[in-house]
C-alpha cells in the first residue's frame, strides 16, 4: 500500500468531501469512502466482502469527515498494516448494511391488463399472468432517511417508485429500465412506467447524463442512451402532449451530452463523419468501486503506466452493459482466449450504440414534430449518423453490420449479435432496409447461431465471460426479433416468429422448472440459466420479463 503518508490522506478526505464535483462531462464522484482513496483502497484490498459491491452500498454512521479521521488513527495505529479483525471492527464501528430501499406495490399493478384479453391459449395466458404478478415484487421506492440525509448513502435518491432488475441490483440501471418500462406499459401500468422516466429526468437534470446506475460510484459512466426511447414509447401509448412538452429540452440535454463528450471523429478523404463511443469521464481514476479488488488485482497483470488505460477500457465496457465480452479484446483476430487487461473498448465504434443513438435522434425530431416544434435539426443528425452506420458499419462483402476499430480503421469481422441493432433502431435508409435485410438474414443463417433450442447467444466465442457463447440475453433476441420484423420481407418475418418461440419456450420452460425469470440463459438447453461472469446469476428479471411481454403483445397464440 506504501508508507503512511498523513498529508496524502488530507488530499484525499477534502477530495472526498465535495462529494460529486464538477467536470467536463458534469458529477463525477470524489468521495473517499465509496469512489476512491485509500480508506477504499484498504476495506477492498482486504476482502472483507465476497463481492466488492457490498462495501460501497453500506450506509455510513457517522459523518464521512469523522469516518476518515478514525481511519488515520487506524492505520497510524496499526503501521499502516492493519489486520483482517482491525478492519471489521472498523467498519462494525462505522458502516451498516441499512435497508435503502423500501417494498413498493405499484399503485396501478393489474393482474389482468388489457393485453391478455386476446390470448386463447391458456398455457401462454397463464405465464403471462406469472410475469405479470412479478412487478408489485420488483417494486421499491427510496427511503425517506436517503431523502434526509443522502450524504450517508452511495444512493442517489429519486423521487418516484420504479422496479428493479432484480437479484443484488438493487437501483435502477440505464439499459435495463428500457425493457422494464416497455413491459409496465404492456402491463397498462402507465403511472409506473412515468415514474420510471421521471427518475431518470431527475437524474439528467441533476447530473447532465443518466449514470449508469443510481450509485454515486457509477457517476462519471453512463449506458446506451435509451432515455428518448422510453419517452417515445410512453408518448405513443398515452397521447400525453402536456407531460411531453416539458420534458422535451431534458432529453435533448442528454443527446448533447453524448454528441458533446462521446464522439469519435473520422476523417476519410477530407471528409468528416462522426460515430460514438464509450468513454468514461478522464477525471475518474483507479478500479471500478463496485468491482474494486477484481479490477485491482487484473490491473497488475500490465506495466504499472497502463493502469490508468485498462480502468478507462474496463469502465467502457461497463458503460456498454456487455461486461464483459470478447467483443471489446483487439489484440487478435484468432485467439479466443479472453484476458481482462487485453479490453480495449474505447477504441471500437459500437454498432449498437451508433444504431440507438441513431434512433434516438430520429425519435426527438418526431416528439417534437408532435408538437409543432422544430425537430429538423435533430433529423438531420439522424440521417447523418445513418450515413455513417452504413459507410463504416456495413460490410456490403458479408452482409452485415460489423463494429469498427478506430485505430486499425477496420471492420472487427467476428459475430456478436449487436449486428442486430440497425434494423431493429430504424439506423437503415428505408430504400437500403430490403436489400440489408436479405442479406443480414443469409448472414444469421451462415454463422450456425440460430440453431440453438435455448436462444442465440451473443457471441460465438467461449470465453467464460457473461456476454459471449452460451450465453442468450433478452435484451438481444428483442433487437435480434424485432430486426427481423423490421426486414421488410416475408422471410424475416417468419423468422422472428420462429425465434421467438424459442425464446419464449425457454423462458417458460426455467420458469415452470424454477418459478423464476434469469437475467440470461444458456442456449445450449431450454429453461437452463446462462452462467460466467463476475457475480452469480440473478433472478427477478426486470428486461426478462419486460421482453417475454413484448413478445406475448406481437405474438400471443403463436408462442406455444
Amino acid at each position: 500500500m506504501g508508507k503512511f503518508s498523513l498529508p496524502h490522506y488530507y488530499v484525499n478526505l477534502v477530495l472526498g468531501l465535495l462529494g460529486a464535483c464538477a467536470s467536463k462531462y458534469g458529477p463525477v464522484c470524489n468521495s473517499s469512502i465509496y469512489c476512491t482513496g485509500e480508506l477504499l483502497h484498504t476495506v477492498q484490498l482486504a476482502k472483507i466482502f465476497p463481492d466488492s459491491k457490498t462495501f460501497v452500498d453500506l450506509k455510513l454512521l457517522n459523518r464521512e469527515e469523522e469516518i476518515f479521521s478514525c481511519f488515520i488513527r487506524l492505520m497510524a495505529y496499526a503501521d499502516n498494516n492493519p489486520t483482517r479483525d482491525q478492519i471489521m471492527a472498523f467498519l462494525d464501528q462505522h458502516f451498516e448494511d441499512k435497508e435503502e430501499l423500501n417494498y413498493w406495490h405499484p399503485p396501478d399493478f393489474q393482474s389482468h391488463p388489457p393485453v391478455l384479453n386476446k390470448i386463447k391459449n391458456l398455457n401462454v395466458l397463464l405465464f403471462a399472468k406469472d410475469v405479470i404478478s412479478m412487478w408489485p415484487a420488483l417494486g421499491r421506492k427510496v427511503s425517506t432517511d436517503i431523502a434526509w440525509n443522502s450524504e450517508n448513502y452511495s444512493f442517489l435518491y429519486v423521487p418516484k417508485g420504479f422496479i428493479v432488475p432484480g437479484g443484488r441490483f438493487k437501483e435502477l440501471y440505464y439499459w435495463d429500465s428500457y425493457w422494464i418500462v416497455r413491459g409496465l406499459i404492456i402491463s397498462n401500468m402507465m403511472k409506473t412506467a412515468k415514474g420510471m422516466i421521471e427518475n431518470f429526468l431527475h437524474l439528467v437534470k441533476r447530473f447532465g447524463y443518466v449514470p449508469n446506475g443510481s450509485r454515486i460510484y457509477y457517476l462519471g459512466r453512463s449506458q446506451p442512451p435509451l432515455l428518448t426511447w422510453m419517452v417515445y414509447d410512453y408518448f405513443a401509448a398515452t397521447g400525453d402532449k402536456k407531460w411531453l412538452k416539458s420534458i422535451i429540452p431534458v432529453i435533448e440535454s442528454e443527446l448533447t451530452y453524448w454528441l458533446e463528450h462521446k464522439t469519435f471523429l473520422l476523417k476519410v478523404k477530407g471528409i468528416e463523419y462522426k460515430l460514438l463511443r464509450y468513454s468514461p469521464d478522464s477525471k475518474v481514476k483507479g478500479p471500478r468501486p463496485e468491482s474494486y479488488y477484481e479490477d485491482y488485482m487484473n490491473a497488475k497483470k500490465v506495466p504499472e503506466s497502463m493502469h490508468e488505460v485498462f480502468y478507462t477500457h474496463i469502465k467502457s465496457a461497463a458503460e456498454s452493459g456487455w461486461d464483459f465480452s470478447s467483443r471489446w479484446v483487439t489484440h487478435s483476430e484468432t485467439d479466443i482466449q479472453f484476458n481482462p487487461t487485453d479490453i480495449s473498448t474505447s477504441r471500437i465504434l459500437p454498432v449498437d450504440l451508433n444504431s440507438i443513438f441513431a434512433g434516438s435522434l430520429k425519435k426527438i425530431g418526431d416528439l417534437k414534430s408532435k408538437l409543432n416544434l422544430n425537430g429538423k435539426k435533430w433529423w438531420r443528425l439522424a440521417k447523418q449518423w445513418r450515413y455513417a452506420i452504413d459507410k463504416f458499419l456495413w460490410d456490403p462483402e458479408d452482409g452485415v453490420w460489423y463494429d469498427f476499430d478506430s485505430q486499425t480503421m477496420s471492420k472487427r469481422k467476428k459475430f456478436y449479435l449487436s449486428c442486430a441493432a440497425p434494423l431493429w433502431a430504424g439506423a437503415v435508409e428505408v430504400y437500403n432496409v430490403k436489400d440489408h435485410g436479405k442479406r443480414f438474414i443469409t448472414y444469421l443463417q451462415s454463422t450456425g447461431a440460430l440453431q440453438y433450442r435455448g436462444g442465440v447467444p451473443a457471441s460465438l466465442w467461449k470465453t467464460g465471460e457473461q456476454w459471449d457463447f452460451p450465453n442468450a440475453w433478452p435484451p438481444l433476441q428483442s433487437m435480434l426479433i424485432g430486426a427481423l420484423e423490421n426486414s421488410n420481407c416475408s422471410q424475416g418475418k417468419q423468422l422472428a416468429i420462429k425465434l421467438a418461440k424459442v425464446w419464449f419456450s425457454a423462458n417458460y420452460i426455467g420458469f415452470k422448472r424454477s418459478q423464476k425469470m434469469f437475467e440470461k440463459y444458456s442456449c445450449l438447453n431450454a429453461g437452463e440459466q446462462g452462467q460466467g461472469g463476475e457475480y452469480e446469476v440473478q433472478n427477478g428479471f426486470g428486461w426478462t420479463n419486460g421482453v417475454i411481454l413484448e413478445l406475448i403483445q406481437n405474438y400471443g397464440d403463436l408462442l406455444l
